[in-house]
Parts: C-alpha cells; structure tokens; sequence
C-alpha cells in the first residue's frame, strides 16, 4: 500500500508559509506568557506595597497566598516553556529536512 496523496489546492498554503504560521504561533504564546508572569508580578508588587504600609497580619497571610499561587502559575509556564521549545525545535527540523539545509544542522546527517 503506497501513501495517499494529498491534491494540490490553491488554497493550501506551502512548506514556508506553514513554518512561518507555526514560529509566529510560538511567539504569540510566549507573548502571552509574558502578559501572565506581568499581571502576577503587579498583583505581588501592589500585596507588598500595602504591606509596606500597613503591617497587619491579614496581609502577610494574603501575600503568602498570592505568593503560592504565583508559584503553580510559575510551575505551569516551565511547563508550557519546555512544550514550546519542543514546538521550536521540531519547526526547526521541519524547515532543515525539507528547507532548506542550514550550515549547522545535523538532524539530517
């Protein structure tokens, strides 16, 4: 049995198109990312201010819960961090295997 072949469409976009469209999704996910890790960085940043000011043991507690939280949101983006860069190297592979061959590549050797 031999593999299907997939017919030319006008509307199917090639190789190149397909590696860029892959590469700007890693980007906006990291953009994302980065969004996230602020917010949480301003939430903490705003806990300490008021603690700063007003040493009460409700904001110690509160800052220790916003704390953990950030943690596992922390925990969760290494996570997702590690999938991109996976993502990045197999797009890389993609383009070097049926791209063209980059000076440095050794996937196809």
């Amino acid at each position: 049995m031999s593999m299907p072949q997939i017919p030319e469409e006008k509307h199917r976009p090639s190789l190149q198109e397909t590696v860029i469209d892959l590469l700007e999704s890693i980007a906006l996910e990291e953009i994302a990312i980065s969004h996230l890790l602020n917010a949480e960085a301003e939430k903490n940043q705003v806990l300490v201010s008021k603690l700063c000011h007003h040493e009460s043991p409700s904001l110690v507690n509160e800052l220790l819960k916003c704390n953990k939280a950030t943690s596992k949101i922390v925990d969760t983006v290494i996570i997702k961090e590690w999938l991109l860069l996976k993502k990045l190297e197999m797009v890389l592979e993609i383009d070097c295997c049926f791209g063209v061959k980059h000076e440095k590549c050794k996937c196809c050797e």
